[in-house]
This record gives structure tokens, sequence and C-alpha cells, in this order.
């Protein structure tokens, strides 16, 4: 928890938590106060941090997606490996959501991550598309702060902070992962034609949770210009200067 700033709903949490817990043991059960301080923090402290570890898969689940197998995908796991392998990086594991609608997201941990993607996309895009959707997911993945996005999006959920807003401070993260993604495939047209061909077909996702819109190419809630995503224009012009 060190990583997330003090803004986060995982800090404040974590100071409800221990604040109870406090309350709880010094003042109702009587235990001594530095006791039951110390006490408090620990309990808290395992609580929260185990809700931080099952954030990923939490999201994974929320999303409804499902584990693509190489026999059954082989266009996305060869697209993924050409520029994981080009680049050194390690290969995200790959999940599709039953969609028509064409939205890709990422996700991740501090030791691994996961791409997933709509079968609208597998059915609609070409294979240069492809390939530029997922270098913007994989550039996504490099991102440290990937998995801060990731546990914010599983806490967000919680009613008793809907109030926080974390996606205007995500937008510049998006057009740099578009830039890092242009450098990983070295053709920028194709990224360009990627979004181009998501905003035309469509990329709302009904099923979504709203708290996961950051992780995701475009907004899946149908908004073009949107508190977590730069309009996808906006985004196809500034790879003309690539």
């Amino acid at each position: 928890m060190k990583n997330l700033d003090t803004r986060s709903p995982v800090n404040y949490l974590f100071l409800l938590l221990a604040l109870l817990l406090w309350v709880l043991l010094f003042v109702l059960i009587k235990v001594s106060f530095i006791i039951s301080l110390v006490v408090a923090v620990a309990v808290a402290f395992v609580i929260v941090l185990m809700m931080v570890r099952v954030s990923p898969s939490s999201v994974l689940r929320s999303l409804g997606a499902n584990p693509a197998s190489e026999k059954h995908f082989p266009r996305l796991h060869n697209a993924v490996e050409g520029i994981c392998v080009t680049h050194g990086l390690e290969k995200p594991d790959l999940y599709v959501i039953e969609n028509s609608n064409c939205n890709a997201a990422a996700i991740g941990d501090k030791h691994s991550q996961a791409l997933i993607l709509t079968t609208g996309v597998v059915d609609s895009l070409d294979l240069i598309e492809i390939e530029g959707l997922l270098a913007v997911l994989i550039a996504k993945c490099l991102d440290k702060q990937l998995h801060k996005k990731t546990v914010e999006a599983f806490f967000l959920r919680i009613p008793l902070f809907s109030f926080f807003k974390t996606g205007k401070k995500y937008k510049k993260d998006i057009a740099d992962a578009d830039m890092r993604a242009s450098q990983l495939t070295r053709y920028p047209p194709g990224i360009q034609s990627a979004l181009s061909r998501v905003s035309e077909l469509g990329a709302e996702i009904e099923n979504a949770p709203k708290t996961t819109s950051h992780l995701w190419l475009v907004s899946p809630t149908g908004v073009e210009i949107g508190e977590t995503h730069p309009p996808t224009r906006e985004r196809i012009l500034a790879l003309e200067d690539v």
C-alpha cells in the first residue's frame, strides 16, 4: 500500500477499519489503549492487504472474462507473442468477453498482467488493427501504475467510496500509452485504424462496472467525451506527429 497516494480509497478504508476496531476494543471492550491500537492497526492492515491482493481477480470476474486459449484464438496469441518477443517483454495472459462491440482492457498486479478483448474485436478488426490495439494494451501493462489502477477499480465499487473520482488523473496516461504503443509496433497507422474502427463499431460494454472505465482502450460507457479518456479523434490526430 505504500505506493498508493493518501487520497486513495485503499488508505481511507484502512484508516476507517483501524478506527472502528480501536473503538470496539478500547471503548467497548475496555482493552488497554496501546494494545487496542496495535491490534486494530494490525487487523485493519491484514484485511486491506487481502482485499488488495484479490482485486485483479475480482475485477476480471466482474467483467465476465474467460481465458482465451491458443487453440481458439491463435491470432491473438501470435500477435501478442510477436510484440513481446521483439521487445523482450513477458507475455501477459489473454482473456475474451462475449460481446459484439469492440473494446479491450488491461488489468494487473505487481507480478502479472492480463489483456481482455471482446469477441467483437476478434471478429471485426483485421490483423494490423488487432496488433495496434494489443500494443496499446501492452503499453498499459508497462505502466507501473496499472496495479494501483486495478486496485482502485475494485475498491471504488464499495458504495462508501463512490465519491472518489480517479478518471481525470489518468487521461494523460491513456495518451502516453498510445505513444508507447507506436514505439512497440513502429506503425502508428495501425493504432489509428484500430481506434477509428473501435469508435465506429461501438465500444459500449453494458456489464462493465463504471469504476473500471480507466482500464479500457476507450470508455466502455458509450460516452465519447468522458472523465476517463481523451476524445478518440484527438488520440488519432496525436499519432499523426509520431
